[in-house]
């Protein structure tokens, strides 16, 4: 039995904090996980989001997840989510234009010939739509892939480091404690 006088107690677990930018930070703040695990999961998950085998992303992201289990695996997936319906487009358009451009047939760039308004669903439903996208594609389809294969590979290195910079910058923000105080069985001896 409660007194009128009497205050309810806080919770243990504060409530998440809203907006994206407070998920986010969240997920790159994650306790358990250390700043470069965090950096490889966002970099996996950066890498596949320019994978150019466009319908496998999510199964890539589960298998990652079942071969590293120490791995963050949510922001995997938001980091994989960079290529989503409305980024699709232009990360297609930019690994052809590198595969373009390595391919050295830059000047020759069929993209304007492409009727993207013309891919729906029906061009990965059905037969006939899937026929009539591959035939629109197909002066493309070598520079996308191989583009695609040198983006995939760059996302590597750039989604490691910035998110590890990320990552080491916010633990210096949110955790100055743990920077600036040594507990005394953490000194070594004669020291």
């Amino acid at each position: 039995m409660t007194q009128p006088n009497d205050q309810p107690q806080p919770s243990a677990h504060p409530a998440p904090a809203k907006g994206l930018w407070n998920g986010l930070k969240a997920h790159i703040l994650h306790p358990e996980l250390s700043p470069e695990q965090v950096a490889w999961s966002f970099a996996l998950g950066l890498s596949i989001a320019w994978n150019p085998l466009l319908g496998l992303h999510t199964a890539m992201v589960f298998l990652f997840c079942v071969i590293f289990r120490r791995l963050h695996r949510p922001l995997m997936i938001m980091a994989m989510l960079v290529n989503n319906p409305w980024t699709t487009v232009p990360i297609a358009t930019a690994t052809t234009w590198v595969g373009n451009l390595v391919r050295g047939h830059f000047t020759h760039g069929n993209l304007a010939r492409v009727q993207w308004h013309e891919i729906g669903w029906r061009s990965f439903l059905t037969w006939s739509g899937f026929e009539a996208m591959t035939t629109m594609l197909r002066p493309i389809l070598k520079s996308y892939l191989i583009g695609g294969v040198i983006c995939t590979v760059l996302a590597l290195p750039v989604g490691y480091f910035f998110m590890l910079w990320l990552a080491k910058r916010l633990r210096r923000i949110h955790w100055p404690h743990l920077h600036h105080h040594t507990l005394p069985q953490d000194i070594p001896p004669g020291g």
